[in-house]
């Protein structure tokens, strides 16, 4: 039997919540053999306490350590080998320092999968970090002392049935950046015999009231494709199941490749993406993958008819779940 990479590691997780990623993760880092104490990047997931740790995050810091320090104190492991932090926006660089100090034999680990501009004050925290890795590719070259590591996808995307009867192209994400431009050029693009499934998420009809004020792009999207509650995991899957195509729109202040990119490639679909970043991956082919112009979209005809090739042995190995942890953790 083979040795579980981490073995009797015991790990202590910070992460924000995000579609249940965080459970997937925690979830993944126990199979691999570790033992995991988890908490949110965040004190509380009150919209206005994200608010305001992402816009005035110095004044969220002054509220979130005295959660966080009491935390610590009275549920903290005894002792731990990692401290694993994705984003870490509401932690700030006191707490940084105070689990340093507790943990001065721990490896402190932070992955950021947003840009560094969207997380401020992240160099305050870089003295008390042992190794930083990031998905923007631009960040790790204009920072140092910053790897590159691309996202990842569960391993249920591998069980999709691939066959799709038409062409239909499908999209879920949040109602952000240029994304209703992007969408209402896509729909208008398209010829007749392409069907276009797209959703947005949005945090509340308030946000929606005020999006229609300031951009009058999203008035030419359906009303009946606003969604207010989070699209599980399985409905995903089940819409994924039915299209020949995803269409991918990165955030414009971003240039790492989304989950949705490597989800997509898993489950055998093609992808349709307005990030020109992914050529430069060694999965990249132009007969699975189609880069379009975010401000004119254009999907060449025979793209669908193109044959797929079969996804490869070491993109499973490399950008599954357990890849991602293996080369962040183990090295």
């Amino acid at each position: 039997m083979m040795a579980l990479p981490l073995a009797g590691k015991r790990i202590l997780f910070f992460c924000p919540k995000t579609f249940g990623y965080e459970n997937e993760i925690t979830a993944e880092l126990e199979a691999m053999g570790a033992t995991v104490t988890f908490h949110s990047d965040k004190p509380s997931e009150h919209p206005w306490v994200k608010g305001i740790l992402r816009l005035i995050p110095k004044l969220g810091w002054y509220f979130a350590d005295r959660y966080f320090f009491t935390w610590l104190k009275n549920f903290g492991p005894e002792n731990c080998d990692f401290i694993f932090i994705i984003k870490g926006e509401g932690l700030s660089p006191n707490f940084f320092k105070a689990l340093r100090e507790r943990y001065p034999k721990a490896q402190l680990l932070l992955h950021l999968w947003d840009s560094i501009k969207n997380v401020k004050y992240t160099d305050l925290k870089l003295p008390f970090v042992t190794e930083f890795t990031s998905f923007d590719p631009v960040d790790c070259k204009s920072l140092q002392n910053v790897r590159y590591r691309p996202l990842f996808f569960l391993n249920n995307y591998l069980n999709l049935d691939p066959a799709t009867p038409d062409k239909r192209i499908f999209f879920i994400g949040t109602l952000n950046g240029d994304r209703p431009k992007v969408i209402s050029k896509v729909a208008e693009s398209l010829k007749d015999d392409v069907l276009f499934d797209y959703w947005l998420f949005v945090r509340s009809k308030l946000e929606l009231i005020l999006w229609k004020i300031f951009d009058r792009s999203i008035v030419q999207l359906d009303n009946k494709r606003f969604i207010y509650a989070s699209m599980s995991r399985e409905a995903i899957a089940s819409h994924l199941s039915k299209c020949s195509a995803v269409l991918d729109i990165e955030h414009p202040k971003q240039t790492g490749l989304t989950m949705r990119t490597f989800e997509v490639v898993a489950s055998g679909k093609k992808l349709v993406t307005t990030n020109k970043a992914i050529k430069d991956h060694d999965f990249y082919d132009p007969a699975r993958v189609c880069v379009i112009d975010r401000n004119n979209p254009k999907i060449p005809s025979d793209f669908f008819e193109l044959k797929l090739p079969p996804i490869s042995d070491s993109f499973i190995t490399r950008y599954s779940l357990r890849g991602w942890l293996s080369e962040i953790l183990v090295g």
